[in-house]
């Protein structure tokens, strides 16, 4: 079955990205993804691992099982998430709990 023949696809607001550099050409991602979203490709410097990012589903079993490191889950860091609530919720627009009556 191809991607074009489904319905609906269902996309990860997370994908993985390789390092080239870090490849070593293992393998190891490709034995691990479960949707075929990781693929060798040839390069200048030699064959390496590639995300297909419309197949990836940021599960993220590639990069643990990639022993170089080489790949990386891509999405929003904490730091990122957390300034986003900030500029949401202003520091002068959080209501403080009420102080409970004895």
């Amino acid at each position: 079955m191809t991607l074009l023949s489904k319905d609906q696809i269902t996309a990860s607001g997370a994908i993985c990205e390789v390092n080239e550099r870090k490849c070593v050409s293992c393998g190891a991602c490709i034995a691990a993804c479960k949707y075929g979203a990781v693929e060798f490709y040839n390069t200048p410097e030699g064959r390496r691992a590639r995300a297909v990012p419309v197949l990836c589903k940021g599960d993220g079993l590639c990069n643990r099982r990639c022993p170089t490191g080489a790949i990386q889950l891509k999405h929003f860091t904490d730091e990122e998430l957390l300034s986003q609530i900030d500029v949401a919720f202003p520091a002068e627009k959080v209501l403080q709990p009420a102080k409970a009556s004895v």
